[in-house]
């Protein structure tokens, strides 16, 4: 009887606990606005935010604020790709994954975005922070997306950024169980003025003159992704955000 009264008990506070200790699950101002979803499992960074997906064994997101001052960073890049002790072994990608898979080891938070400290730095280049993607995408449309994204930092003073991969549920994979998605998203907010761009790119060679042309609205990114995006911010002010497309920043 006293064992079972234990287990009774250890059971009900797991079942009452959990949900409040995933309500609080805090990572600066990384997730301000509200996480995108819960994930297999969160992980908090210095530069950025993390929901990571066992089954696919990457990001489900990834997200942080970028500021001016963050945006115009002076740590220097050191290629350094590690694995994520974090995150369990049998869900953790690895280097031999990738080793000639024939797909670049793409950043979901670039690096270029996180050389406010050498600490910030090594941390992008942690596998969790990773997917398989096409050199074309990754040093092509996808770098120059990127690169946008730090101007309207600049300019802007202060935005979210939330990037990651779309799956259309029949992907192949390289290594043990990686995931290739078929399309990348990034979604850029503007908290000062509410405007919000997004972006849907299939995993394919992208012209960089057409990145205008794979505008979405954030609504779109929720449909493919089974993601719920600034959902701690008030419905009306997700709706103004969400539900158009939005003209191509300046």
């Amino acid at each position: 009887m006293i064992k079972i009264n234990k287990l009774f008990l250890a059971v009900t506070l797991t079942l009452t606990a959990t949900p409040l200790l995933a309500a609080h699950w805090e990572c600066g101002d990384h997730v301000r606005f509200g996480l995108p979803s819960e994930s297999d499992q969160k992980l908090c960074r210095e530069g950025y935010a993390v929901g990571y997906n066992y089954d696919y064994k990457v990001a489900d997101w990834v997200s942080y604020r970028m500021t001016a001052k963050s945006a115009q960073g002076t740590a220097p890049r050191k290629d350094a790709f590690a694995e994520d002790k974090e995150i369990p072994a049998a869900y953790r990608a690895t280097l031999s994954d990738y080793y000639k898979s024939g797909y670049t080891r793409g950043h979901q938070a670039p690096a270029a975005d996180m050389r406010t400290s050498a600490k910030s730095m090594k941390e992008s280049f942690l596998l969790s922070n990773m997917t398989p993607q096409i050199s074309t995408l990754n040093s092509g449309a996808w770098a120059r997306l990127e690169k946008m994204v730090r101007d309207w930092a600049i300019t802007r003073k202060d935005v979210q950024v939330i990037t990651g991969p779309i799956f259309t549920h029949s992907e192949e994979s390289i290594g043990q169980g990686v995931a290739i998605p078929s399309a990348y998203y990034k979604i850029v907010m503007d908290p000062a003025k509410l405007q919000a761009i997004a972006f849907i790119l299939p995993h394919e060679k992208v012209a960089t003159s057409e990145l205008a042309n794979y505008r979405v609205s954030v609504s779109e990114v929720e449909e493919q992704t089974d993601l719920n995006f600034f959902s701690d911010m008030p419905e009306e002010q997700q709706e103004t955000l969400e539900v158009r497309v939005s003209p191509m920043w300046n």
